[in-house]
């Protein structure tokens, strides 16, 4: 009886579970169509620094919907910091917050692809010029859930769950990352980036038929119980 009730509960736990169960894959990638730097970084007062991007058109080559890739887009970015830069073995690194969207149409109209907020992001790059060439950075949020907030026309609620990240690269930055009082100093730079998210898993016919198994098997145990 033990057993069977043991089994019955397993199995139903089993079948439940699959709702949580989340695959994370990627919602969007994109990269700017221009040859020319896109993104500019302005340093204020020696004490904080935005960085923005204004209808930058750019190519987006993968997208969580039934949209075809590749297509034209418009991105726009708006980042402030958040506190003082640090360097630490010839890195720079400060913490940024925002907002950003990838839309169809100018000054974010149109379809939504993808918009969304940001906070606890680090913009960060290294102070010496990559292997080939040119200074490069990131901004990226990812863990803890709750640093990045995702809405979409295209892309349902379901598929834009935590845990969630989105990453601009910026390269051909005009100069190396410095520190200018307490904050980034200003720099142009041109940008690509990607997004991904959780979603919430339906159930596979299997593990629906393995939970009305575990379900039966417990309502046949509470029966013989009550028997």
């Amino acid at each position: 009886m033990k057993k069977l009730a043991l089994l019955a509960t397993t199995a139903a736990f089993v079948g439940l579970s699959a709702f949580a169960q989340a695959a994370p894959t990627t919602i969007i990638a994109f990269s700017q169509d221009a040859t020319a730097n896109t993104i500019t970084a302005s340093a204020s007062g020696g004490t904080s620094t935005t960085v923005t991007g204004t209808n930058v058109a750019v190519t987006v080559s993968a997208y969580e919907d039934s949209t075809p890739t590749p297509f034209s887009a418009f991105l726009n970015l708006n980042a402030i910091s958040t506190g003082a830069a640090t360097l630490a073995a010839g890195d720079v690194f400060q913490p940024f917050a925002g907002t950003f969207s990838i839309t169809s149409g100018l000054g974010g109209g149109g379809t939504n692809y993808l918009s969304g907020s940001f906070s606890d992001i680090a913009l960060a790059g290294s102070r010496i010029a990559g292997p080939a060439g040119g200074f490069q950075a990131g901004l990226i949020a990812s863990q803890p859930p709750g640093s990045v907030n995702f809405t979409s026309d295209r892309v349902p609620a379901s598929k834009l769950q935590d845990p969630s990240a989105i990453g601009f690269t910026f390269t051909a930055l005009s100069e190396a990352l410095g520190i200018c009082g307490s904050t980034i100093c200003g720099f142009t730079a041109s940008v690509s980036g990607n997004a991904s998210a959780s979603q919430v898993a339906v159930p596979a016919p299997a593990g629906l038929a393995f939970m009305g198994i575990g379900l039966l098997g417990l309502a046949a145990v509470r029966r013989k119980v009550a028997a």
